[in-house]
This record gives C-alpha cells, structure tokens and sequence, in this order.
C-alpha cells in the first residue's frame, strides 16, 4: 500500500467521523447537555487537526511525484 492510499484512507474515516459528530450535536439539547457538546466540539476540533495533518502530508506527496 502506497502512503498516498494510507493518507486517502485516513482522510475517508476522519470524513465519516465529522458527520457522526455534526449529527450527534445536531440530537442534543445545549441546555441540559452541554458539557457533552463541549466535548464533542473538542473532538471535532482535533479531527480537523487530523485532517488538515494529513492534508499537508498528501500535498507532499503529491509534489514529491
């Protein structure tokens, strides 16, 4: 497996990950659970660090062709 096929991969499971955390928020109520919110604006924080990671490194590959 190339790293190119790795990094598309990866990219795919974060994709999926962000809609099932937008949906998730999308089903709680602010008021009564908003700690849990908060966390899951953590973690859609940090997978967008995930992904904009692992969007560089594909420019990298992408230019090292």
């Amino acid at each position: 497996m190339q790293p190119q096929d790795i990094i598309w991969r990866l990219l795919e499971h974060y994709s999926l990950q962000l809609q099932l955390l937008d949906e998730s928020m999308g089903e709680l109520d602010p008021k009564k659970q908003l700690d849990l919110l908060s966390a899951l604006r953590e973690c859609e924080q940090l997978t967008r660090t995930q992904i904009n990671i692992l969007r560089r490194m594909q420019r990298r590959y992408d230019h090292s062709k």
